[in-house]
């Protein structure tokens, strides 16, 4: 059985093969590189009128790189667009991206930013999944070189092996959650 499978955020998401990997699924990909989570509240009615029968997000990496924006800031918002999602998609299963580790000087942020979310998602009926430590250097709190497309700039966009490490993980995540 088919069912659908919607993705949201930036262009970590965006950039992700999900449909050659979710063959039996329809997927769509409200994804775009330069997003922020005010981005994300903007497509909120697209992603209800999708029809989910699971929502995969990650969002917020920009708003620190695009805006500034504080790490409470990025807490707010983030948790402002989930509690958004959960009460416009009841009883729909929503998998919530950790940020992803960066290069550059926001890696720090990322870390207290998941911190903070992943506690207050769950509390929000929204599940958490952490991919920061999946793509994470093993010596540092970096991504790890080999899964970084450009670790010397944004030190955050995905080489192929990042997006198959990632959906390595995530994959059960999302068979439990769509079953046929």
């Amino acid at each position: 059985m088919t069912r659908r499978i919607v993705f949201a955020g930036d262009s970590i998401v965006h950039g992700g093969p999900w449909q050659d990997w979710l063959p039996g699924h329809t997927v769509t990909n409200f994804a775009f590189p330069g997003h922020t989570t005010s981005d994300l509240v903007a497509l909120v009615d697209s992603i209800v009128d999708a029809d989910p029968e699971l929502l995969i997000v990650m969002i917020g990496t920009n708003d620190f790189g695009k805006y500034r924006l504080t790490e409470e800031e990025v807490i707010k918002n983030v948790m402002d667009v989930a509690k958004t999602l959960r009460s416009r998609l009841p009883g729909i299963p929503i998998v919530w991206n950790s940020l992803s580790p960066r290069s550059d000087e926001f890696s720090e942020s990322v870390m207290a930013v998941n911190a903070f979310i992943k506690p207050a998602l769950e509390m929000s009926d929204i599940e958490y999944f952490d991919v920061f430590t999946i793509l994470k250097d093993p010596e540092k709190n970096v991504i790890e070189r080999v899964y970084c497309e450009d670790p010397d700039t944004f030190g955050l966009h995905l080489t192929l092996s990042g997006y198959q490490a990632w959906f390595s993980a995530l994959a059960p995540v999302i068979a439990q959650h769509v079953r046929e």
